[in-house]
């Protein structure tokens, strides 16, 4: 059953992809967003990660922890993801999709499928533009689609969005217009 808002997130223990250990429940005074995406060489994966870099400092502002989590091996993260986005995030490989059971994110073809409208071309050629090679190396899952968890400073889900074709997101603008109204900006 998908997780819905109001809920305690559930917990986890795992490294991220420089072998520090990240405790879920231990990461405190700090609202988390919490992404799942598809695999290291996901041109819409890197354009999304892309868009969160640019926005950085604005989730810094107001103390919001991003960690981003791939079907995709340590190595592959470190090369297609790590090495091209240059900005303080944590990024855990999952290859075995622990996380991703754990949090009812699930695969679909006919989401996938889903994506093949004007905005989601739109956002291929905007990928493609931006230096994002379409049709990378699949690691995992090829009909992963996303999902996002604005997870407050209590450990609950404030939002939880889970994605209806590969370009859903949770909107920038909701996670820090929540973020800002709740009085979480320093």
């Amino acid at each position: 059953m998908k997780l819905k808002s109001g809920q305690k997130t559930p917990n986890f223990e795992t490294t991220d992809i420089h072998g520090s250990k990240i405790n879920l429940q231990k990461i405190s005074n700090q609202k988390i967003l919490l992404t799942f995406f598809r695999y290291a060489e996901c041109a819409l994966c890197n354009l999304r990660i892309s868009e969160l870099r640019n926005v950085s400092k604005k989730l810094q502002e107001l103390d919001i922890k991003l960690i981003a989590i791939f079907q995709s091996e340590k190595e592959s993260l470190l090369k297609s993801v790590y090495n091209k986005h240059s900005f303080d995030f944590t990024i855990i490989a999952d290859p075995k999709l622990e996380l991703y059971n754990l949090f009812e994110v699930k695969p679909s073809w006919v989401k996938l499928i889903r994506t093949t409208t004007w905005k989601g071309i739109k956002s291929m050629i905007k990928a493609s533009k931006e230096g994002f090679k379409l049709g990378g190396k699949v690691e995992g899952k090829f009909h992963q689609i996303p999902a996002d968890f604005l997870i407050n400073n209590e450990k609950s889900i404030e939002i939880a969005h889970y994605g209806n074709n590969v370009i859903d997101h949770l909107p920038i603008e909701e996670v820090i217009k929540t973020t800002a109204n709740n009085g979480y900006s320093k």
